[in-house]
Protein backbone atom coordinates (compact mmCIF):
# COMPACT_ATOMS: atom_id res chain seq x y z
CA UNK A 1 0.00 0.00 0.00
CA UNK A 2 1.07 3.50 -1.10
CA UNK A 3 2.27 5.67 1.73
CA UNK A 4 1.19 8.90 0.29
CA UNK A 5 0.02 12.03 2.27
CA UNK A 6 -3.24 13.84 0.23
CA UNK A 7 -1.91 17.93 0.68
CA UNK A 8 -4.73 19.68 2.04
CA UNK A 9 -7.02 22.00 0.17
CA UNK A 10 -6.23 25.07 0.06
CA UNK A 11 -8.41 27.30 1.73
CA UNK A 12 -9.90 29.59 -1.13
CA UNK A 13 -8.89 33.44 -1.08
CA UNK A 14 -11.94 36.07 -0.03
CA UNK A 15 -13.84 37.77 -3.15
CA UNK A 16 -12.29 41.37 -3.58
CA UNK A 17 -14.04 44.46 -5.26
CA UNK A 18 -12.16 47.75 -5.39
CA UNK A 19 -14.15 50.70 -5.78
CA UNK A 20 -12.25 53.38 -7.33
CA UNK A 21 -13.83 57.30 -7.30
CA UNK A 22 -11.23 58.41 -10.09
CA UNK A 23 -11.77 62.38 -9.77
CA UNK A 24 -10.92 61.88 -6.20
CA UNK A 25 -7.97 59.96 -6.58
CA UNK A 26 -6.81 61.51 -9.43
CA UNK A 27 -6.74 65.09 -7.68
CA UNK A 28 -5.20 63.10 -4.47
CA UNK A 29 -1.96 61.52 -6.76
CA UNK A 30 -1.84 61.96 -9.74
CA UNK A 31 -2.40 65.87 -10.50
CA UNK A 32 1.05 66.12 -8.43
CA UNK A 33 2.32 63.04 -10.62
CA UNK A 34 2.02 63.05 -14.10
CA UNK A 35 4.42 60.53 -14.35
CA UNK A 36 1.82 57.95 -12.48
CA UNK A 37 -0.90 58.42 -14.83
CA UNK A 38 -0.42 55.76 -17.45
CA UNK A 39 -1.20 52.81 -14.46
CA UNK A 40 -2.82 49.53 -14.79
CA UNK A 41 -4.92 49.43 -12.28
CA UNK A 42 -5.68 45.75 -12.49
CA UNK A 43 -2.06 44.45 -11.55
CA UNK A 44 -1.69 47.39 -9.13
CA UNK A 45 -4.71 46.30 -6.98
CA UNK A 46 -3.66 42.59 -7.25
CA UNK A 47 -0.50 43.10 -5.82
CA UNK A 48 -2.20 45.51 -3.49
CA UNK A 49 -4.47 42.48 -2.14
CA UNK A 50 -1.84 39.72 -2.48
CA UNK A 51 -4.44 37.30 0.55
CA UNK A 52 -7.76 38.48 -1.38
CA UNK A 53 -9.06 37.14 -5.12
CA UNK A 54 -9.54 40.72 -6.99
CA UNK A 55 -12.87 39.60 -9.04
CA UNK A 56 -13.74 43.25 -10.23
CA UNK A 57 -12.51 46.85 -10.43
CA UNK A 58 -15.32 49.66 -10.66
CA UNK A 59 -13.75 52.76 -12.05
CA UNK A 60 -16.15 55.52 -11.24
CA UNK A 61 -15.25 58.75 -13.43
CA UNK A 62 -17.17 61.35 -15.85
CA UNK A 63 -16.28 62.55 -19.26
CA UNK A 64 -14.18 66.36 -18.62
CA UNK A 65 -15.54 69.19 -20.52
CA UNK A 66 -18.06 67.75 -22.90
CA UNK A 67 -19.31 70.69 -24.11
CA UNK A 68 -15.67 71.81 -25.38
CA UNK A 69 -14.90 71.68 -28.81
CA UNK A 70 -11.40 70.95 -28.51
CA UNK A 71 -10.23 69.45 -25.54
CA UNK A 72 -6.47 67.86 -25.24
CA UNK A 73 -7.69 67.05 -21.32
CA UNK A 74 -10.39 65.02 -22.29
CA UNK A 75 -8.26 63.16 -25.68
CA UNK A 76 -5.86 62.23 -23.07
CA UNK A 77 -8.55 61.17 -20.16
CA UNK A 78 -10.49 59.27 -23.09
CA UNK A 79 -7.14 57.66 -24.09
CA UNK A 80 -6.36 56.45 -20.64
CA UNK A 81 -10.02 54.76 -20.32
CA UNK A 82 -9.63 53.31 -23.64
CA UNK A 83 -6.18 51.68 -22.23
CA UNK A 84 -8.50 50.16 -19.65
CA UNK A 85 -10.48 48.26 -21.95
CA UNK A 86 -7.01 45.59 -22.01
CA UNK A 87 -8.16 44.83 -18.59
CA UNK A 88 -10.48 42.02 -18.29
CA UNK A 89 -11.25 42.93 -14.36
CA UNK A 90 -12.28 46.69 -15.13
CA UNK A 91 -15.55 48.05 -15.40
CA UNK A 92 -15.51 52.02 -15.80
CA UNK A 93 -19.11 53.36 -14.57
CA UNK A 94 -19.46 56.98 -16.08
CA UNK A 95 -21.26 60.12 -14.16
CA UNK A 96 -21.56 63.03 -15.59
CA UNK A 97 -19.08 66.69 -15.89
CA UNK A 98 -21.03 70.25 -15.19
CA UNK A 99 -19.27 73.41 -14.78
CA UNK A 100 -20.85 75.91 -12.66
CA UNK A 101 -19.67 79.66 -12.55
CA UNK A 102 -17.77 80.75 -9.24
CA UNK A 103 -17.61 84.15 -8.24
CA UNK A 104 -14.44 85.49 -6.13
CA UNK A 105 -15.20 86.34 -2.60
CA UNK A 106 -11.59 86.29 -1.47
CA UNK A 107 -10.31 90.06 0.27
CA UNK A 108 -7.87 90.24 -2.42
CA UNK A 109 -10.56 90.03 -5.34
CA UNK A 110 -12.24 93.32 -4.69
CA UNK A 111 -14.43 92.90 -8.52
CA UNK A 112 -15.86 89.86 -7.56
CA UNK A 113 -14.79 88.15 -10.82
CA UNK A 114 -15.99 84.75 -11.84
CA UNK A 115 -15.31 81.95 -13.37
CA UNK A 116 -16.12 78.47 -14.68
CA UNK A 117 -14.90 75.38 -12.57
CA UNK A 118 -15.81 71.94 -13.78
CA UNK A 119 -17.16 69.12 -11.24
CA UNK A 120 -19.12 66.01 -11.88
CA UNK A 121 -22.02 64.38 -10.77
CA UNK A 122 -23.09 60.94 -9.71
CA UNK A 123 -20.00 59.35 -8.81
CA UNK A 124 -20.76 59.12 -5.65
CA UNK A 125 -24.25 57.79 -5.70
CA UNK A 126 -23.11 55.31 -8.17
CA UNK A 127 -20.68 54.19 -5.75
CA UNK A 128 -23.41 53.86 -3.31
CA UNK A 129 -25.12 51.80 -5.46
CA UNK A 130 -22.73 49.52 -6.37
CA UNK A 131 -21.77 48.70 -3.03
CA UNK A 132 -25.12 47.99 -1.98
CA UNK A 133 -25.99 45.92 -4.84
CA UNK A 134 -23.10 43.88 -4.42
CA UNK A 135 -23.41 43.31 -0.83
CA UNK A 136 -27.58 42.23 -1.36
CA UNK A 137 -26.29 40.20 -4.23
CA UNK A 138 -23.38 38.14 -2.46
CA UNK A 139 -20.95 39.06 -5.42
CA UNK A 140 -18.02 39.81 -2.82
CA UNK A 141 -16.86 39.25 1.05
CA UNK A 142 -14.18 42.11 0.71
CA UNK A 143 -15.08 45.82 -0.33
CA UNK A 144 -11.94 48.18 -1.39
CA UNK A 145 -12.74 51.82 -1.38
CA UNK A 146 -10.21 54.23 -3.22
CA UNK A 147 -11.54 57.75 -2.06
CA UNK A 148 -11.56 60.85 0.65
CA UNK A 149 -14.95 61.83 0.26
CA UNK A 150 -17.12 61.29 2.85
CA UNK A 151 -20.46 61.50 1.34
CA UNK A 152 -19.42 57.33 0.74
CA UNK A 153 -20.02 56.54 4.52
CA UNK A 154 -23.40 56.19 4.57
CA UNK A 155 -23.23 53.85 2.03
CA UNK A 156 -20.44 52.25 4.03
CA UNK A 157 -22.44 52.09 7.40
CA UNK A 158 -25.17 50.04 5.62
CA UNK A 159 -22.93 47.58 4.50
CA UNK A 160 -21.28 47.30 7.79
CA UNK A 161 -25.07 46.84 9.79
CA UNK A 162 -26.47 44.71 7.12
CA UNK A 163 -24.06 42.68 6.17
CA UNK A 164 -21.13 42.10 8.68
CA UNK A 165 -19.55 39.62 7.46
CA UNK A 166 -18.05 41.20 4.23
CA UNK A 167 -14.74 43.18 4.80
CA UNK A 168 -14.92 47.07 4.15
CA UNK A 169 -11.26 48.62 3.90
CA UNK A 170 -10.90 52.31 2.54
CA UNK A 171 -7.94 53.57 0.89
CA UNK A 172 -6.84 57.16 1.13
CA UNK A 173 -5.83 58.43 -1.93
CA UNK A 174 -3.39 61.28 -0.99
CA UNK A 175 0.31 61.83 -1.00
CA UNK A 176 2.33 61.53 2.37
CA UNK A 177 2.34 64.74 2.98
CA UNK A 178 -1.53 65.56 3.04
CA UNK A 179 -1.61 62.62 5.57
CA UNK A 180 -2.72 64.58 8.51
CA UNK A 181 -4.93 66.18 6.64
CA UNK A 182 -7.65 63.80 5.93
CA UNK A 183 -9.55 62.43 9.00
CA UNK A 184 -11.42 59.00 9.14
CA UNK A 185 -12.78 59.17 12.53
CA UNK A 186 -16.18 57.93 11.37
CA UNK A 187 -14.48 54.78 9.47
CA UNK A 188 -12.89 54.51 12.58
CA UNK A 189 -15.96 54.13 14.67
CA UNK A 190 -17.54 51.88 12.30
CA UNK A 191 -14.45 49.39 12.78
CA UNK A 192 -13.42 50.35 9.20
CA UNK A 193 -9.86 49.99 8.38
CA UNK A 194 -8.76 53.51 6.75
CA UNK A 195 -5.57 54.25 5.78
CA UNK A 196 -3.64 56.09 3.25
CA UNK A 197 -2.89 54.52 -0.33
CA UNK A 198 0.26 52.33 -0.76
CA UNK A 199 2.07 54.72 -3.28
CA UNK A 200 5.92 53.23 -3.13
CA UNK A 201 4.67 49.95 -5.80
CA UNK A 202 2.59 52.16 -8.09
CA UNK A 203 5.71 52.95 -10.88
CA UNK A 204 6.66 48.93 -10.91
CA UNK A 205 2.79 49.11 -12.18
CA UNK A 206 2.51 51.50 -15.39
CA UNK A 207 1.45 49.93 -18.62
CA UNK A 208 3.58 49.86 -21.54
CA UNK A 209 4.13 52.91 -23.67
CA UNK A 210 1.68 50.89 -26.51
CA UNK A 211 -1.19 48.80 -24.92
CA UNK A 212 -2.72 46.47 -27.24
CA UNK A 213 -6.87 45.93 -26.76
CA UNK A 214 -8.57 42.77 -26.95
CA UNK A 215 -9.95 43.32 -30.19
CA UNK A 216 -6.16 44.21 -31.66
CA UNK A 217 -5.72 47.60 -31.53
CA UNK A 218 -3.51 49.90 -29.98
CA UNK A 219 -3.45 52.85 -27.85
CA UNK A 220 -0.86 55.03 -27.62
CA UNK A 221 0.72 56.68 -24.27
CA UNK A 222 0.09 60.23 -23.91
CA UNK A 223 3.13 62.97 -24.10
CA UNK A 224 4.84 63.17 -21.40
CA UNK A 225 4.47 66.76 -20.83
CA UNK A 226 0.73 65.49 -20.63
Amino acid sequence: MSDSVTAPTPIPKKRCTIYIDAFNWYYGIFVNRPDWKWLNIQSYFEALRLDEEVVGIRFFTAIVQPQVHVSPKRDRQKRYLTALKSMHKVEVILGKYQERTVTCQAGACPRHLEYRVGEEKKTDVNIAVRLIDDAINHRTESMVIVSADSDLEPAVEWVRKNHPTIKVSVYIPALPEELNLRRNDNYQRMQVNCRLLPLADIPRHLLPATVTLPDGTTVQRPAPSA
